[in-house]
């Protein structure tokens, strides 16, 4: 997966915490209106949906343009039911991947919207799995990371609070459903051809003989136009009951549901 352009607009916000000063991992989404760089991040959405070659495929199959074939079959509409939605859950959960592969140097795989049955459907499970080898793929170790990611999406949204908390709450959910999402990620990169990272995330379903360090965090993202005084207001962080080992990440801008329509409209190639 090339890293998009657009993750050059996201930038870290240092300092940020709760009204009990608890701290959170804080970002802030500063876009500007341009068109090649909208254009390259509609690119790399429409690519985590089906390959190029799957693209041709698939429009030449249904005697259709591919720009026919997308609308019909692939990108969500937002005048369809759930469409708005999906594009928000979508938008949101490749926002997330993107920010721990391309800022946080994570490896992550790219499972979760490609070729589902349904295009404004989901599937269950942890929404993002990220991993980082202390040594390499080869020498498991027991400084290895798996990060389990649960985002909320609440783009319509101009407050913080709901989508951090349900990020929370669901993200501890995610130690029962992580060994499921790990044996539906390897199973559905190997039928992609990724033998190499089946691999990896096969070493990660050997806890018991190859122990690793398991990480979890809620991810949430909201329409928020700034933190004020560097403080989530309306939410302590001792409520949240965070476990050792949980973590709380927050991505916030200003009309961010417009923004993904912008992005999504331009999800033709």
């Amino acid at each position: 997966m090339n890293k998009p352009q657009y993750i050059n607009w996201i930038v870290k916000e240092d300092g940020v915490v709760f009204e009990d000063n608890y701290p959170l991992f804080c970002f802030r989404l500063s876009y500007e209106i341009n068109d090649n760089i909208f254009d390259d991040w509609a690119l790399h959405i429409r690519r985590h949906y089906l390959t190029d070659d799957e693209l041709i495929e698939g429009a030449t199959l249904n005697e259709l343009t591919v720009e026919e074939y997308l609308h019909k079959f692939i990108v969500p509409q937002k005048e369809e039911p759930l469409g708005s939605t999906a594009r928000s859950n979508d938008i949101s959960e490749i926002l997330f991947a993107d920010l721990f592969q391309f800022v946080l140097n994570y490896e992550v795989p790219r499972c979760k919207q490609y070729n589902r049955s349904g295009k404004n459907s989901s599937e269950h499970g942890t929404d993002i799995i990220a991993y980082k080898y202390f040594e390499g793929a080869s020498q498991p170790n027991i400084k290895d990371k798996l990060v389990a990611i649960e985002v909320k999406a609440r783009l319509t949204s101009k407050e913080a609070c709901k989508a951090i908390k349900d990020a929370v709450k669901d993200s501890k959910k995610d130690e029962y459903r992580l060994s499921l999402t790990l044996d539906y990620y390897r199973k559905t990169l190997r039928s992609m051809g990724k033998s190499d990272e089946a691999q990896n995330i096969a070493r990660f379903q050997q806890k018991v003989e190859k122990p690793y360090k398991v990480l979890y965090v809620g991810a949430a993202i909201s329409s928020l136009p700034s933190v004020n005084n560097h403080v989530i207001v309306g939410i302590n962080g001792s409520d949240l009951e965070l476990k050792t080992g949980q973590y709380v990440f927050y991505v916030h801008g200003k009309d961010l549901m417009s923004l993904a329509h912008k992005v999504f409209e331009r999800c033709t190639k």
